[in-house]
């Protein structure tokens, strides 16, 4: 069994969350969800991308990097349950930054803002050392989804194939494998895709959902301490980005493991009722399951689970 490291992001929030005064008024849900949620179904995330922490530039396009920054915004709103209405752009720029590739940036801004409504309506600027990314993104919903409402007996179920992304992260990186998949694993890394219509519908029947931005075995645990839950998960279960499986065998680990310890798949993870599991909508793949225990513990079974998948932790990876 594994708990919260100290020194993790999640050590971090807990200690800022300890420090901070109580919510006001506006506020419905603060800190430690993937969007805040204020009065009025209006709810609002941010995240940063900073060169050679997030993105190479060497491996990532400009246009590519714009989209990114927005969808990966527009996926938190996803996890609440909420449709995109604009978003704000912070921009950090070294001063050797060739205006062509700034066109590009946003280009890929307006493309991926465009193709989910979420209007850019401000932001700011200043100059950088490396070429650094803050975007704000804000929706509306009538019915924000937690991840804090996860029961004993859900099935976490996700609404993907998982590891495509780190897959794809590898071969950028350089390694040596060939295989057909390459373009598709590829693009599964730097043009994410945000699933705002699966949140909307996953929304009325889960207990408890979240994006998948720091791989299963994090997010997971995650959504069950924020539940005052345990969680369990079989590898075997998890559903593995075609190609990626190749990637997994090159590094040594796998295929669920590898999926599970992956990032950036940008899929959803819910706890659901068996009821709303077997009459849902979307096709979802069961990979685990609530169950009683600490707030956070997470166990694993099948291939892989004697030496436990970690996802990616900014302040530990």
């Amino acid at each position: 069994m594994t708990r919260n490291p100290p020194g993790s992001e999640d050590a971090l929030l807990a200690r800022l969350v300890a420090q901070l005064g109580s919510l006001n008024g506006s506020v419905e849900l603060g800190i430690g969800d993937d969007a805040a949620v204020l009065a009025g179904g209006w709810c609002t995330s941010l995240d940063l991308l900073v060169e050679d922490v997030h993105f190479r530039m060497r491996t990532t396009s400009a246009h590519d990097l714009g989209w990114k920054a927005i969808a990966v915004n527009l996926s938190d709103l996803a996890a609440m349950g909420a449709e995109p209405v604009c978003a704000l752009v912070g921009l950090g720029m070294p001063a050797a930054i060739a205006p062509e590739t700034l066109d590009e940036l946003f280009a890929g801004f307006d493309a991926c803002s465009s193709a989910y409504g979420a209007q850019i309506a401000g932001g700011d600027v200043s100059s950088a050392p490396v070429l650094t990314l803050a975007v704000t993104v804000f929706g509306r919903t009538e019915r924000p989804a937690r991840r804090d409402g996860a029961v004993p007996g859900d099935l976490v179920c996700v609404t993907g194939p998982l590891g495509g992304s780190r897959a794809g992260l590898e071969l950028l990186e350089g390694l040596a494998v060939s295989l057909p998949e390459r373009a598709v694993l590829i693009e599964r890394h730097v043009r994410p895709v945000p699933l705002i219509a699966e949140g909307r519908i996953l929304a009325r029947t889960s207990h408890a959902m979240m994006d998948l931005s720091d791989g299963l075995a994090t997010d997971a645990r995650r959504l069950a301490s924020a539940s005052g839950v345990a969680v369990r998960i079989d590898l075997d279960r998890v559903p593995v980005q075609a190609g990626a499986e190749r990637i997994a065998q090159a590094v040594g680990r796998a295929p669920g493991w590898f999926a599970a310890a992956g990032g950036e798949d940008y899929e959803l993870v819910c706890a659901l009722p068996r009821a709303a599991f077997e009459l849902s909508e979307l096709d979802l793949w069961e990979v685990g399951e609530i169950v009683d225990g600490p707030a956070g513990e997470i166990g694993f079974t099948g291939a892989g689970s004697d030496d436990p998948p970690r996802g990616f932790d900014h302040l530990l990876s």
